[in-house]
């Protein structure tokens, strides 16, 4: 693969990426004074490794400190403790999962890159030199040891056109159906190779001809309008980890823009071939061509407008409890023997809370991936209605007395041992979400009631009623679509337009139904419908 890394056409892509890997950078202080600058490898959750060129590491496990980062938004601080030590760098555990700075490693840099990418490709003029420059970016951000483009050609054969990694590979071709690549374009899914010792479809003449060793693959096809032009492929993902189930979301979103790339490119090219042979008796088929080029061109800065709007709402939305983090944060005292005021404790609740809003965030991005990708497994078992419920309830009294809404339930139901067939994890899920939604959406001294009956089909349906200012009839149909929060978001209230749609896709999964009946200025009903369990 490539021995030198290209670099992006124009200064706004420089300058964008020269930020991507600047927020990598970051600082280990100790609470003994002790100050390690490196980089960071392997981000998790939990921890990080920070590659630092310094002596006697080892003498360092066990201490605590922060890790600092230094952006463009500010200062982020996060508690930790070193756990381990090479002569590479120093491990570090964070002490609290919940400051966020895995999710705002790993779910902000992934944003970026996709609007980075996206923006690179809307200014491409050569696109196979946009199109390395790409995939050596991909390569960085996947924490891969090498990356590579795949292109089906005429007759069905599948040539390399750009890599990245300590070999070259570009220009070897496979056959159709041939290696993992071959296999992920005939299927046309995203596939995952931990092991290719163990895979038959592993094409292992490519690393016979290189001398490279493929451990692990991760490959995502190339996809527009349902065909496949190609493959993305990753390989031996950095460290001892193994390519999981965010690397796959990642992958096939960046191999979704790529592919649009690749078709506007040709579709492009297509025109300009056209337009060079033409004859005046052919203008008119020349014309309509061009109508339909315009009409895909039109259709396709849509759907980048909708992305690029939901990439910025969402860095809002992420930024919006992260500032509340990171103004708290500085003001935190991790040390124990120093207990903490009224005012820091007050101040620390502030952090949490911030921290908590954010994870919300993030897990319902994740979890209508994770749904539309098929990849949510369910375990469908007797769930006791009454005992949910109650859980469900009492979770929301806090944000019902603080909005100052009170909630209306009839014990008697949670004695009937009533029960359906669902998820337990789900199903309360699906209950909070529309009980919260009651309240959040409610009048001022509003109520919410909760019930449930059996219906004639062998089902229950559980009904959330409010007394809110109710929805007209032109939007219920599209109450359920993503994103999709009916001029909401002019309001204070939070949240991102999933919550309905995930609602609605975790019910139908479960084999029941979902639906609506709102009367404007009386309030509105949200009701599911489960398989009663005998």
């Amino acid at each position: 693969m490539a021995d030198q890394k290209p670099s992006s056409p124009g200064t706004e892509n420089h300058r964008y990426w020269d930020r991507l890997q600047h927020q990598t950078e970051m600082d280990l202080v100790l609470n003994d004074g002790r100050c390690f600058a490196g980089t960071s490898h392997d981000i998790s959750l939990g921890g990080v490794f920070l590659q630092v060129a310094q002596p006697d590491l080892k003498s360092h496990v066990g201490r605590y400190g922060h890790l600092e980062l230094h952006t463009g938004e500010g200062d982020l601080s996060f508690p930790c403790l070193v756990v381990r030590a090479t002569d590479a760098g120093l491990g570090v555990k964070f002490i609290d999962k919940n400051a966020g700075f895995g999710m705002y490693m790993s779910h902000f840099l992934m944003l970026d890159l996709l609007s980075g990418i996206n923006n690179l490709f809307a200014g491409a003029l050569d696109i196979d030199e946009t199109l390395n420059i790409a995939v050596e970016h991909i390569k960085d951000y996947m924490q891969s040891e090498g990356a590579s483009l795949f292109l089906v050609e005429a007759g069905g054969r599948i040539r390399c056109r750009s890599c990245s990694g300590p070999v070259d590979i570009t220009g070897v071709i496979l056959e159709p159906g041939e290696g993992i690549v071959g296999r992920s374009i005939a299927e046309g899914q995203v596939l995952v190779v931990g092991n290719v010792d163990i895979d038959p479809h592993f094409a292992s003449k490519v690393d016979k001809a290189t001398g490279f060793k493929t451990d692990s693959i991760l490959c995502a096809p190339l996809k527009i309008k349902g065909e496949v032009l190609g493959a993305l492929e990753v390989v031996n993902k950095r460290g001892c980890g193994l390519f999981a189930g965010h690397d796959r979301m990642v992958l096939s979103a960046l191999a979704s823009a790529t592919a649009m790339a690749i078709h506007n490119a040709r579709q492009a090219n297509m025109l300009l071939e056209a337009e060079a042979n033409t004859q005046n008796d052919l203008r008119e088929r020349v014309n309509e061509a061009t109508r339909e080029l315009v009409a895909a061109k039109e259709a396709a800065e849509q759907a980048n407008r909708k992305k690029s709007d939901f990439l910025s709402s969402m860095s809002h939305e992420l930024r919006t409890p992260l500032n509340a983090i990171l103004g708290f944060g500085q003001i935190m005292d991790m040390d124990a023997e120093h207990p903490l005021s009224d005012d820091q404790r007050t101040s620390l609740e502030q952090i949490m809370n911030g921290g908590r809003h954010l994870l919300g965030l993030i897990n319902e991005i994740l979890d209508l991936a994770k749904i539309e990708a098929g990849r949510i497994d369910l375990s469908i078992e007797k769930c006791d209605i009454g005992l949910i419920a109650l859980e469900s309830l009492s979770y929301l009294e806090t944000l019902a007395d603080q909005n100052g809404i009170v909630l209306h339930f009839d014990h008697a139901l949670a004695a009937s041992a009533d029960a359906v067939k669902a998820d337990p994890v789900r199903f309360k899920q699906v209950l909070l979400n529309l009980l919260s939604n009651a309240v959040k959406y409610n009048r001022e001294n509003g109520t919410v009631t909760l019930a449930w009956e059996a219906t004639d089909n062998g089902s229950i349906r559980i009904r959330v009623t409010d007394t809110g200012h109710g929805i007209a009839p032109d939007k219920l149909a599209s109450l359920f679509e993503p994103f999709n929060r009916l001029d909401a978001e002019k309001s204070k209230i939070e949240g991102t337009g999933l919550g309905l749609s995930i609602t609605r896709q975790l019910i139908e999964r479960m084999d029941g139904r979902i639906g609506v009946d709102s009367t404007p200025g009386e309030g509105t009903t949200f009701w599911i419908e489960l398989p009663r369990a005998d």
